[in-house]
């Protein structure tokens, strides 16, 4: 095979594996139950895993596609099928549906090439998953808190003076539990797909 082909070669299987993870997260966001993981009372999220997974597997920049892609979906979900007041007054704004996603998978990225040569791989996964998923709450939240908090305040019931502690809480409730799940999750499926024969 010349260079060229082989090229070539690379870059279709870039593509293939790319529209799977867009596929994925197409489920994820637009199917019920797929995005998330009911346990009541949490709702935990699962869709940042593949936006991690992507990042840790593909590399930055396809990780920073599939968390745009997540992005620009969940924005045009908070238009055309919202399912609460929340998605139509706050995830409507790309500041807290999509930013927040496309600065999550640079910051992942960043942290495992910073630590390829000095974390086993199985640690870097774990603390890359933890810190993927701890970053995506925060990012949204906080995004809530700075460019939504009127509206935030006004369907949730919670006071302005106090809505920062608000999202505090729902980091720890939700925001904890969430990390955990990722901190477990992503090294098992970096190791699934490690284990896909290179010629696909």
């Amino acid at each position: 095979m010349s260079a060229l082909q082989n090229k070539n070669s690379l870059k279709t299987k870039r593509l293939v594996i790319l529209s799977i993870f867009m596929a994925i997260i197409l489920l994820q966001t637009w199917v019920p139950f797929l995005g998330y993981i009911a346990i009541p009372p949490l709702n935990i999220t699962i869709i940042h895993v593949t936006v991690i997974v992507a990042t840790l597997w593909l590399g930055t920049k396809d990780g920073f596609i599939i968390g745009a892609f997540w992005g620009l979906n969940s924005l045009i979900r908070a238009y055309v099928m919202p399912t609460s007041p929340m998605y139509v007054y706050v995830f409507s704004s790309p500041l807290v549906s999509l930013l927040p996603r496309m600065i999550m998978p640079l910051i992942v990225g960043w942290f495992a090439k910073q630590t390829q040569s000095k974390l086993k791989d199985r640690l870097r996964y774990m603390l890359a998953g933890g810190l993927g998923s701890l970053l995506n709450t925060i990012f949204v939240l906080g995004a809530i808190g700075l460019f939504k908090q009127a509206e935030y305040a006004q369907i949730s019931g919670a006071n302005l003076d106090t809505l920062w502690q608000v999202l505090g809480g729902i980091v720890l409730v939700n925001g904890v539990p969430e990390m955990i799940f990722s901190i477990l999750v992503t090294p098992i499926l970096i190791n699934a797909l490690s284990k896909i024969p290179q010629s696909l």
